[in-house]
């Protein structure tokens, strides 16, 4: 895959609830510009991407299109896709809206991205997108600092886990769109719900590479990460 398609997913039908605001957390406005938009323009400028797909819950398909696209000036064209009730699907939706805007899945990466983390760097897209190119998939991760305890149910240690193995997963998360379709099939015949698009991969036997992270490329989960989300943009 020498010169592949590069279409970024970007996943952005959650509720959010857990930010505590009346308005979903990937609509909140960060100096002037709704987080969301603020991703989109990320990829939207990068030079090795193609279209892009936004997948919103469906209710937000006109807002989404009114108030988070249409006042920007993108240069790629942005496709607005329903998501589903679990994140698993939201993502196959995006990746079947994929495989309509191209001619052959084995030439096209895709960049699985959430929505608010705006401040992933084109730097961290262009590593993932070579690295994926290479080895068929790859993903960021960051290594743990602290001490991890594995606990019972009844609050004990079961025991002190290392962490020089365990790593923090990030996205973009890319892959190639042939590749990751058939693992989102065999989780649908098997049953099987991933916490992240990697994890989908692995159930199915596919190997995945990864590459250092980025501190800054945090997701906009609860009320802290706004007030460090502030920050970076104040040292930008």
């Amino acid at each position: 895959m020498e010169h592949p398609v590069c279409i970024p997913i970007i996943v952005a039908a959650g509720k959010g609830c857990r930010m505590g605001t009346a308005i979903k957390k990937q609509y909140l406005v960060l100096d002037n510009i709704p987080v969301l938009t603020r991703t989109l323009l990320v990829f939207d400028r990068h030079d090795t991407i193609d279209d892009i797909i936004l997948v919103v819950p469906e209710e937000d398909l006109p807002y989404s299109r009114k108030n988070i696209i249409h006042p920007y000036a993108f240069t790629q064209t942005i496709h607005l896709v329903a998501g589903g009730d679990t994140r698993q699907q939201s993502v196959l939706n995006g990746l079947n809206r994929a495989c309509q805007l191209i001619h052959d899945p084995a030439g096209c990466l895709v960049l699985i991205h959430d929505g608010v983390r705006p401040f992933v760097t084109p730097d961290l897209i262009k590593r993932l997108t070579k690295i994926a190119i290479q080895k068929g998939g790859c993903i960021p991760v960051l290594a743990v600092n602290d001490t991890l305890k594995q606990i019972k149910k009844n609050t004990q240690i079961h025991k002190t886990l290392d962490r020089d193995l365990i790593y923090r997963a990030q996205t973009p998360q890319v892959f190639p769109l042939d590749v990751i379709l058939k693992a989102f099939e065999y989780a649908e015949i098997t049953g099987f719900a991933g916490t992240d698009d990697a994890s989908v991969m692995e159930h199915a036997g596919f190997d995945v590479y990864t590459t250092h992270g980025d501190n800054t490329n945090i997701k906009l989960t609860t009320p802290d990460d706004l007030i460090l989300a502030r920050y970076f943009m104040e040292k930008a």
